[in-house]
Order: C-alpha cells, then sequence, then structure tokens
C-alpha cells in the first residue's frame, strides 16, 4: 500500500508537476475561442453544463483504470469534491424531516468532514461523529473514504443497521495510491482531477 498522499503539503499535489513537465507538449490542451460559448453543455445530460467531450473523457479514463463501473451511471461534474459532497448531502437528506439527518465515518476520517457538514446550517443535516459509534434510530448517511485519508486503508461501510445511505468519497482509489481490485460499484462515488492528475488548480470534481 502506498501512502503517496502524505507527501502533499495540506493535500496540494504539486509533487504530479515534474511528472508533467517531463512529458512536455504531448498533453497540450488547446480550448478554442469558440468552445464552451454557452452555459448549456449538453440538455440531454442530467448535467446540463458538463462538456460532452470530457464526459466522455471521464468514461474513458475509469474505464482504462477499471476503479469505477461506468455503464449506466451519469457523470456529474462540481467545483471540486468537496463542492459534490455538499451536494450529496443536500440530495440524499430527507426534506420533510422535522430533525436533521445524521452523518457519520469511521474515525480517523478527514479533518474538514464535520466543519463540512455543518458549515450551511441547513437544518437538513448534522455531523454525527464516528461511525464505529453511531447507535442512533432512523436514517442516517455514512462517508467512506477508501483509500482513507489520513491513514490510507482501504474502508468498507461500518453501520450495522439499515435505513442509511451511503457516500463513497474515492479520491484515492487510483492505482498510483492503491491497488485496484475491482470497478466501485457504488450508488454515489466522488472522485477529484487533483488526487488522479495532480491538476488541483482546474478545481473539477
Amino acid at each position: 500500500m502506498s501512502f503517496l498522499f502524505f507527501l502533499c503539503y495540506s493535500g496540494d499535489p504539486t509533487m504530479y508537476e515534474n511528472y508533467w513537465e517531463k512529458i512536455g507538449e504531448k498533453t497540450t490542451i488547446v480550448i478554442r475561442g469558440w468552445d464552451s460559448m454557452s452555459y448549456f453543455s449538453d440538455l440531454k445530460s442530467i448535467c446540463w453544463f458538463l462538456e460532452p467531450e470530457f464526459a466522455k473523457q471521464v468514461v474513458r479514463l475509469h474505464k482504462i483504470v477499471g476503479n469505477a463501473e461506468t455503464q449506466g451511471r451519469h457523470v456529474v461534474v462540481g467545483t471540486g469534491s468537496s463542492q459534490l459532497y455538499l451536494a450529496a448531502l443536500f440530495a440524499l437528506s430527507p426534506k420533510e424531516s422535522t430533525q436533521p439527518i445524521h452523518v457519520v465515518s469511521a474515525a480517523p476520517y478527514y479533518s474538514s468532514y464535520p466543519s463540512m457538514t455543518d458549515y450551511q446550517k441547513s437544518g437538513l443535516h448534522k455531523w454525527a461523529g464516528d461511525a464505529n459509534n453511531f447507535t442512533e434510530m432512523g436514517p442516517y448517511i455514512e462517508l467512506i473514504t477508501s483509500p482513507n485519508n489520513p491513514d490510507g486503508f482501504v474502508r468498507h461501510s461500518c453501520v450495522n443497521k439499515t435505513g442509511g445511505a451511503m457516500i463513497y468519497d474515492l479520491a484515492y482509489y487510483w492505482p498510483q495510491y492503491t491497488p485496484i481490485s475491482s470497478p466501485a460499484d457504488n450508488d454515489l462515488s466522488l472522485f477529484t482531477v487533483s488526487k488522479s492528475t495532480g491538476h488541483a488548480g482546474i478545481r473539477i470534481g
């Protein structure tokens, strides 16, 4: 198991820069002046602002690497996976409930998850701590990060009860961090360009 991501300062993946410099002009991307002129890139897509060619390459990359099932799935983009995490919380939170849904993750978990979960104070969801100690009744959302940040271990759901919705944060499920044993086959998986290629500055999740 590799712990390559511990070399990043505050998660900033500048370690990839030397690699891309060596590759050189082969990786040049051209954006023509008439590209991306409309807000509506693909009205047939659930994510209507997603560039079709980018979506095609996302699916192609996952198929080559073998780290995610893509057949019959939707690709949704956001400003980094943090934005998509908040969108997932909103989508999975019951709107008719008088109480916020509990959000849990097995410790140790990414240190920003609690503050991100509670930041908007929407009343729809709230951080409830370590999934290993979760005993509350009712629906819940479990966040599974695999390989885990900060310890790099492969993770699975650990809440032993029904009624839960799962969000799989697979930012590090790439062969430079861990062996790819099988394609992730989840209802909702988060990936990010910052960890797959190191291009954190373009903010794509």
